[in-house]
């Protein structure tokens, strides 16, 4: 009887192991048919356009290679990165939109002049070496009320976002097979941080050796403090520090 009694709980072990491994897997096709649904939504917007649209080629094959690289056969790794990358598209098809109305304008704690001073030895697989994510130490961010440069190159702003990010979901959203990136790592004590979100349309920053990274420096940064920004890019982790006083 207690050989039968252990076989029943074995059995029913294995059978909901099972069903677990089963609604992963429906997930990961379910965010996969969205990515691709996407994708096919952005190549369509890119038609007239033959080098924005090789660039955004180049770039999904790259994606795939890094998630592949990072994932393996992780399902719940492979789930979450088809998720992040169908929502980074889909804003850029939101942002390209052209019957996209303006957003909120860039909140005046945002505005001024920051240096990126340097990058931090946190973050999972990027495509970049370490000579591309060095060459971001040093430049500048300068961000206005309708808009925000980055060395040279103006961004015009559609709108931002902002929210305030926990720290377990900070882990959760940069977590992988390598393991995650916590607020701590950061240098943020805080059980939260504000995180700001800049809609900008298309635009090509980075030189052919960088541009494996479509993520502007400065469209997404969390406000360790009044003068202190991280950024996250492709990655790479950065902070930049106030240059100047608040500009309206």
């Amino acid at each position: 009887m207690l050989l039968f009694r252990n076989s029943m709980i074995v059995a029913a072990v294995l059978f909901c192991l099972s069903s677990l491994h089963a609604q992963d897997t429906d997930q990961l096709a379910r965010e996969d048919a969205r990515l691709n649904q996407i994708y096919q939504q952005r190549v369509a917007q890119l038609r007239s356009d033959p080098a924005a649209l090789a660039a955004l080629r180049r770039q999904e094959r790259d994606w795939i290679s890094q998630r592949d690289q990072q994932c393996g056969k992780d399902v719940a790794c492979l789930t979450q990165s088809t998720k992040a990358h169908a929502d980074y598209l889909q804003e850029q098809v939101s942002q390209n939109d052209p019957n996209a109305k303006p957003g909120a304008s860039i909140p005046q704690e945002l505005l001024g002049k920051r240096i990126i001073h340097k990058n931090l030895p946190v973050g999972g697989v990027v495509c970049w070496g370490e000579k591309q994510a060095q060459a971001l130490v040093g430049t500048s961010l300068e961000y206005r009320a309708d808009s925000f440069l980055w060395k040279d190159k103006s961004i015009r702003s559609l709108g931002s976002k902002t929210s305030l990010v926990k720290a377990q979901e900070f882990a959760e959203e940069n977590s992988g097979s390598g393991g995650s990136v916590t607020l701590h790592d950061l240098g943020i004590a805080a059980p939260s941080v504000k995180q700001v979100e800049i809609q900008h349309p298309d635009i090509t920053v980075y030189d052919k050796t960088m541009d494996c990274c479509a993520t502007v420096p400065g469209e997404n940064v969390l406000m360790k403090g009044s003068n202190t920004l991280i950024l996250n890019i492709c990655g790479v982790f950065y902070e930049a520090t106030r240059a100047d006083e608040p500009k309206n």
